[in-house]
């Protein structure tokens, strides 16, 4: 059969399976909520889940904003702060913690941390929104990102800033274990973590978690902020969006942070089906990898047995080929990630199975650390 056959044939099976984009009239193959030609509906999808927020004017004295968002981080909260305190650069910067704990918190952020600019939410507030409300406060030309349960070096900030002038609008880093004496602890950073393992050289990329991350001002101004009702997977969309308006992410395995994770069972499976759950319905919207498993609930089902195992598979691959030596010495933690990986395939099955995320208010906003 002759090329311009096969190319016919190829043709009559995309009119018969696509989808026709309703802007540009071009069909692809896989029914998508982005066209991969002209992506129009990316504008609809961000009048709807990207909330607008921008800082305010630049006041000129403060060079970069820290955006700590916080739920019952007592037992975490002095150490990410004492951290930042410490960080070794010559210019103002300043600290804002959002904060809607009820473990106390809040007051040993006023109390011994008192140079800390605190917004003190009265109700749980996901990530994605208490960062947004940092953000508007947040005076400096970049807004970095840390979590209340991670532990910056003192040369963090100066990177971050050092890489912005290189002229990154994004830059990320990576991510360390924080409590390794865990072996939970490591399932989880193994589960989550595997691509931003503080190896390689500086590349860019599409994704790095809020963790560890810094955008120039002007990110906010022009894309909004983060989305809402997506809790763990609203950096994910967001930064979906910006690779879609074509802005990349500097990611530098040296700039590092030391994460802690959940110790204790219950709370390490309770967030990989949550993790499992969004990240399905996140697929639902974006139609990135995995989407047609995601859009169709009987597929995810028939692959739930597998999906662990793909997973723990890729998993166990990133890790023997950058860093080798924690599949050595942590080999009791990897039946307890793949315990968490069957957790998140039963999440993932559920975010199949449910409406779409942004039908659903409210869901996925427990982000208790534990």
């Amino acid at each position: 059969m002759s090329s311009v056959n096969v190319w016919r044939k190829r043709e009559e099976r995309y009119r018969l399976l696509g989808t026709e984009c309703p802007r540009c009239g071009r069909r692809f193959v896989s029914p998508r909520l982005v066209c991969p030609f002209c992506r129009a509906e990316i504008a609809a999808l961000a009048e709807e889940v990207f909330p607008q927020v921008a800082p305010p004017a630049d006041t000129g004295t403060v060079v970069a904003s820290v955006i700590v968002p916080s739920y019952n981080a007592a037992a975490t909260i002095r150490g990410t702060l004492a951290s930042l305190a410490a960080q070794e650069i010559d210019r103002p910067y300043e600290v804002i913690v959002v904060d809607s704990s009820d473990d106390g918190t809040d007051r040993i952020v006023a109390e011994e941390f008192p140079w800390v600019r605190l917004i003190r939410r009265d109700r749980q507030t996901d990530p994605g929104t208490a960062r947004n409300l940092g953000i508007a406060q947040a005076a400096g030309e970049v807004i970095a990102c840390l979590d209340a349960d991670c532990v910056a070096p003192r040369d963090w900030l100066r990177r971050m800033l050092a890489a912005q002038r290189e002229g990154h609008q994004v830059v990320g880093g990576a991510v360390e274990n924080g409590n390794p004496h865990s072996l939970l602890a490591w399932a989880g950073y193994m589960g989550e973590f595997r691509e931003f393992l503080p190896v390689g050289k500086p590349r860019t990329v599409r994704h790095v978690p809020t963790c560890n991350i810094a955008y120039h001002r002007s990110v906010f101004e022009r894309f909004g902020g983060f989305p809402t009702r997506f809790y763990p997977q609203e950096d994910l969309l967001f930064h979906w969006r910006l690779s879609h308006h074509g802005v990349v992410i500097w990611f530098d395995p040296s700039i590092r942070v030391r994460h802690h994770h959940r110790a204790r069972l219950g709370p390490y499976l309770a967030h990989q089906r949550r993790i499992g759950r969004i990240t399905a319905r996140v697929l639902r919207l974006t139609g990135e990898e995995g989407a047609f498993l995601a859009r169709s609930p009987l597929l995810a089902l028939g692959a739930s047995p597998l999906l662990p195992l793909v997973k723990w598979g890729r998993t166990l691959g990133v890790f023997w080929s950058q860093a080798p030596e924690v599949l050595r010495t942590r080999l009791l933690a990897l039946p307890l990630l793949l315990l968490g990986l069957c957790a998140w395939a039963l999440g993932f099955v559920e975010g199949a199975w449910g409406p779409p995320l942004h039908w659903v208010d409210g869901e996925g906003l427990t982000w208790q650390r534990v």
